[in-house]
């Protein structure tokens, strides 16, 4: 027995349109979509509409769920009792807005845009229902749209030799209109959480990304020893230079009498050059650090928070 056949008995499938948000119980507007409807059956995988197709189907989902993605991204889902395809049903100068998946074994009443027509005009609450579930629809796409954040939002990037560095950069930074984070943060890599999924998050949410370069590691090339930067701060960097841009991602590099030896793909950054801390106990971090503070104050209040696309 496949599935689709437990709805063929028309009184199980008027029971099941009954069901539906958009019907809300009205058993003559049921009736008359079972009746006019074609029931599909598709698996797991199989497309029910596809994104810029002309058709114009709308689709009651009587189980299972669909997936919905537009230009290739996938958004959310649909389940049992909801229903795909509205907009090209009763609007036939718009093509597919998205692209529909079932994700497991589904079952659909399809219907034509000719019988809705038909069954709307003779119950024009119907029209009503479909307008409010679209309303709803576009609610539900705005909370996947991301606002541009108030104000500025600086990520430091550093290894844990660096951190004070970090620390004092964004002390320095206090009183400027923005908020810096720093990896350490515990809201940031919190308890149980993937390291790479935190950083892709706080990622999407930086408006900047300041790596900080400090001479962590030895690395020996061609019979050459030079100091090298923490492997995890060079992937981050990186990482937010793909995503940032150059104009939003900074490198500070200390200021020192040898090289600091940096991966061939970053020699077309300047850097922001940094006197390396003493760790004195008379020392002052930030007066140390006035420059690179204040070069980074000009560039953050220059950038500002980014547009996003």
């Amino acid at each position: 027995m496949n599935l689709i056949d437990r709805f063929k008995e028309p009184t199980t499938l008027v029971q099941a349109m009954l069901a539906q948000t958009i019907i809300q119980g009205d058993r003559d507007v049921a009736a008359a979509l079972a009746a006019a409807g074609q029931l599909t059956e598709y698996s797991a995988g199989e497309v029910l509409i596809k994104e810029g197709e002309a058709d114009r189907e709308m689709y009651f989902l009587l189980m299972g769920k669909v997936g919905i993605s537009v230009k290739g991204k996938y958004l959310y889902q649909r389940e049992r009792n909801l229903t795909v395809g509205e907009m090209s049903a009763v609007n036939p100068s718009i093509v597919r807005s998205a692209t529909v998946t079932a994700l497991e074994p589904t079952v659909t009443l399809k219907v034509s845009p000719d019988t809705l027509d038909k069954i709307a005009n003779e119950h024009p609450m119907l029209y009503k229902l479909i307008a409010a579930e679209l309303a709803n629809r576009i609610l539900q796409r705005n909370t996947l749209i991301r606002s541009p954040n108030d104000r500025p939002r600086v990520f430091f990037i550093s290894s844990k030799e660096s951190l004070e560095v970090a620390k004092a950069l964004r002390y320095g930074l206090r009183y400027t209109d923005a908020d810096s984070i720093l990896w350490s943060d515990d809201e940031i890599f919190p308890a149980g959480a993937y390291p790479l999924e935190a950083l892709e998050a706080e990622v999407d949410r930086a408006d900047f990304g300041v790596a900080i370069a400090h001479p962590d590691d030895i690395v020996r090339s061609r019979k050459h020893q030079t100091a090298a930067p923490r492997d995890n701060v060079i992937f981050e960097l990186g990482f937010f230079m793909s995503r940032l841009g150059r104009k939003r991602t900074f490198l500070l590099v200390p200021a020192m009498s040898e090289e600091l030896k940096m991966p061939s793909d970053f020699k077309g950054i300047t850097p922001i050059m940094y006197p390396p801390l003493s760790g004195k106990a008379d020392e002052v971090a930030t007066q140390v650090l006035a420059s690179p503070i204040y070069e980074l104050e000009t560039k953050i209040r220059k950038g500002g928070c980014r547009e996003l696309q």
